[in-house]
């Protein structure tokens, strides 16, 4: 564990008075037990007079060495220390920082030569950044191109690994599933990247879709697509055709990945389709096996999309690899025990490193009580913008659907989370997964840059503040901070999540919760 600097200076200065005082006392002693009975009782005589001084002296000299020493700190060791993580931070996440003339007029030379060095890199960079954006332009361009092909099918059509998560969907798959589980936009809640497609479709038949496939597969055969019914909570029918992938190496056997088109059935052919028998597992020859209606195309591909590591406990995975999702409150006041409520509450999904900009929450909230003017003056939400808007109670289930699956993330999240828990009870809405805190992520890696405010954080990140003081635009801020956080953190040899959570509890700033 580092020391805060504070620390540290009380440390040195205590020890430091604790050998001076030492080392007189025992002079003091030694000297007392050489002497005779004789030049005891003089000694004893003149002890008023004598002692004063040396103490006196002492205490002078404590207070010297104090001062040299906080000289010290203020003008060499503290400085260097913020060098140390102001250079870290330039070449791990902010390539345009540069370093305040500081401290000691070494330690203000030393800065200026890394500015200089830092300037030097930037050119490099941008360099090797512009070659590199040459070299994927081609790239790129089929990437758009198969991004305006998926959007312009009139099916819905789904990617997901073999455990089931989403890694790639097109609009018509998100509105038909979507709208179909009622949950408009608010909360995008069934669809969207590293989600269970098996929240928003039955289990059984994509299961045993698949299990033939891959039985046909190790037996040398290879079945067509497999096409069969099912029906949303609403009633709704759907016809949905899956096709595995397999993975390229090997014998073509390992299952990779699946994918799902969806096309919704009017009522006759509803009533047609889910008629017919589900799709089976085959006894030994699969294809007579399965009833559903099939469409003879092989399906293989080699997409390194398609490749997800396999699942492990959540607090030995990797920060880079963890789905989160940053949330941000607006209140009517600081003190929820009080009777403050939320009023609006935003969100943002982080998957594999990337902000899902179109999987949020942004949505105003109820308080069921006046909002006073102090607040308004903060957030800008007027009392009449939340008329008629959900109360916290209606929110809370969506919001939980949302964070599914999900470690959450907040700028001073006790915060948040205390208006969150305080409706637990009558909502019975319980958030059970890890929570992150970027304030005390920030104290961790930046333990002598002062202020972790999210206004500090995000200029030296170099993070442009769009929508302060509204729900989804500090989170999305908050967001942006995470993932410039996490290189800081791997830097200093917290990778996992696990580390991240005890690394949190340690900082100083853990112990001044709401």
């Amino acid at each position: 564990m580092t020391l805060n600097p504070a620390l540290k200076y009380w440390i040195f200065l205590a020890g430091i008075v604790a050998a001076i005082f030492t080392v007189i006392l025992g002079s003091f002693t030694v000297s007392w037990y050489s002497l005779d009975n004789a030049e005891k009782a003089l000694v004893q005589e003149l002890a008023g007079k004598l002692l004063p001084f040396p103490f006196l002296g002492a205490i002078l000299l404590v207070v010297i060495i104090g001062t040299l020493i906080s000289l010290l700190f203020s003008y060499y060791i503290i400085p260097i220390l913020q060098l140390a993580e102001q250079a870290r931070l330039i070449t791990t996440v902010n390539l345009s920082y540069r370093i305040p003339p500081e401290g000691a007029r070494e330690i203000r030379y030393l800065s200026s030569v890394l500015n200089d060095s830092a300037d030097a890199f930037q050119r490099l960079q941008q360099e090797v950044d512009g070659r590199i954006a040459a070299a994927q332009a081609a790239l790129q361009e089929e990437h758009n191109r198969l991004a305006a092909l998926m959007s312009e099918l009139p099916s819905g059509v789904l990617v997901c690994n073999s455990a089931g998560q989403i890694l790639l969907y097109n609009q018509q798959a998100q509105n038909l599933l979507q709208r179909k589980s009622g949950m408009g936009n608010l909360a995008g809640a069934w669809i969207g990247l590293g989600r269970s497609i098996f929240g928003a479709l039955e289990r059984g038949p994509i299961a045993a879709g698949l299990e033939a496939h891959q039985l046909a597969a190790r037996e040398g055969h290879q079945l067509p697509a497999t096409t069969f019914p099912t029906t949303l909570p609403d009633g709704t029918a759907l016809r949905v055709k899956l096709a595995p992938v397999f993975h390229p190496g090997a014998a073509r056997t390992k299952l990779d990945s699946f994918v799902l088109t969806l096309e919704e059935l009017d009522r006759n052919r509803a009533a047609d389709d889910l008629a017919a028998p589900p799709p089976v597992l085959p006894a030994s020859s699969p294809a007579p096996a399965l009833q559903a209606n099939v469409e003879a195309r092989p399906v293989f591909y080699e997409f390194d999309l398609f490749r997800q590591p396999p699942g492990e406990e959540v607090g030995q995975q990797s920060l880079r690899d963890v789905t989160y999702v940053v949330f941000d409150t607006e209140t009517t006041g600081l003190d929820p025990s009080a009777g403050d409520e939320v009023i609006q509450l935003g969100a943002i999904r982080v998957v594999k490193g990337r902000l899902l900009l179109d999987e949020t929450i942004d949505q105003l909230i109820d308080p069921q009580r006046s909002v006073p003017a102090s607040s308004v003056a903060i957030h800008g939400i007027a009392p009449e913008l939340l008329i008629g808007q959900p109360t916290i109670e209606e929110i809370l289930p969506l919001f939980k659907t949302f964070a599914e699956g999900a470690v959450l993330v907040a700028h001073n999240a006790a915060f948040d989370m205390r208006f969150l828990n305080l409706h637990q009870t009558r909502t019975g809405i319980v958030f059970r997964q890890p929570v992150l805190d970027t304030l005390l992520l920030s104290s961790i890696v930046h333990p002598t840059l002062g202020s972790h405010s999210l206004d500090a954080i995000a200029e030296r990140f170099d993070i442009p503040i769009v929508g302060r003081h509204t729900a989804l635009g500090d989170a999305i801020v908050t967001a942006e901070v995470l993932l410039k956080l996490i290189p800081l953190l791997e830097a200093i040899g917290i990778r996992t999540l696990g580390e991240a959570l005890a690394a949190e509890a340690r900082s100083p700033y853990a112990r001044i919760q709401t």
